[in-house]
């Protein structure tokens, strides 16, 4: 997480060095508007954000970005498969716009970037994208023969590689995986009955790799809570959050779709840097 901080570092000492900054307390660049975006969903029944987002990872990968933008809707009264469904249709939908009102820039990039590209989408828009639970992405991967960077087993985050695999070898178009471990995944995703999975989706496509993430959200205060305690979190930090269960809630999901990763499949840049104006990463922030 990125700090903000209007404090000079000589200023920073004693037992609370934030009281008497900006804010008064820590604070830092969001990840996500998700949590918030959580309430206004319990709220209003379907919301979405579109803005700026903060990577404080030092991924420096042709698909990383310290800042990037990100769409993310939030959908009560909505599991799982209805966030799957949505998410693949809001795809299908932004591709088939490109398609009719872009034609000419496609054939483009078609010809001089990416051969093959037109095919490709006209792939993603008019079949079906396949589905699989992690479990089963693994086993697929384990058999396939290929010998990955990072061996696959069960349990471990699914690499770039792994994923491209997925989608470009095994199926030959998008890929949404399913249910994977709960310990490689946030504490507000919903823990399956299993105890061992989580509600969670992400959409692989080629070329790219992860599109898009999201999952099925926590509903029940107490899972909630002590998910929360396994990850180190300070429960009262997270009243507000957890009032949304506290005082009732309903079954809620929603995802992120990467607003460059998605200019990046559309038009076949295989460099996410190329694909935003004032590129951003670790080590380089030049505007």
């Amino acid at each position: 997480m990125f700090t903000v901080t209007a404090l000079e570092p000589g200023e920073m000492t004693g037992r609370d060095p934030w009281r008497n900054d900006f804010f008064g307390r820590h604070a830092g660049l969001t990840v996500s508007g998700q949590l918030q975006a959580e309430i206004y969903a319990l709220a209003l029944g379907r919301v979405y954000t579109f803005g700026p987002t903060f990577r404080a990872e030092n991924s420096n990968t042709s698909r990383h970005l310290a800042e990037f933008w990100m769409l993310e809707p939030e959908m009560a009264f909505c599991d799982l498969g209805c966030n799957m469904d949505l998410a693949e249709s809001l795809i299908q939908n932004l591709i088939q716009v490109v398609q009719d009102r872009c034609s000419e820039d496609i054939a483009l990039f078609d010809r001089f970037v990416a051969k093959g590209l037109c095919k490709r989408l006209e792939n993603v828009v008019a079949h079906p994208f396949v589905r699989m639970t992690y479990t089963e992405a693994v086993d697929a991967l384990k058999k396939s023969g290929r010998e990955f960077a990072f061996p696959v087993s069960w349990g471990m985050d699914l690499q770039s590689e792994h994923e491209r695999w997925l989608c470009e070898e095994l199926a030959g178009r998008p890929v949404i995986v399913t249910d994977y471990p709960k310990g490689i995944k946030p504490f507000y995703m919903r823990v399956a009955d299993d105890g061992k999975t989580v509600a969670a989706m992400d959409i692989l496509v080629p070329g790219i790799g992860e599109l898009v993430g999201g999952s099925q959200r926590e509903e029940r205060l107490d899972v909630l809570e002590a998910r929360m305690e396994e990850a180190g979190l300070d429960l009262e930090e997270y009243s507000w959050y957890l009032d949304l269960r506290r005082y009732g809630s309903v079954p809620h999901s929603g995802f992120g779709l990467g607003f460059e990763r998605l200019v990046q499949f559309v038009t076949g840049m295989t460099n996410i840097r190329d694909v935003i104006p004032f590129p951003r990463t670790p080590g380089s922030a030049p505007c």
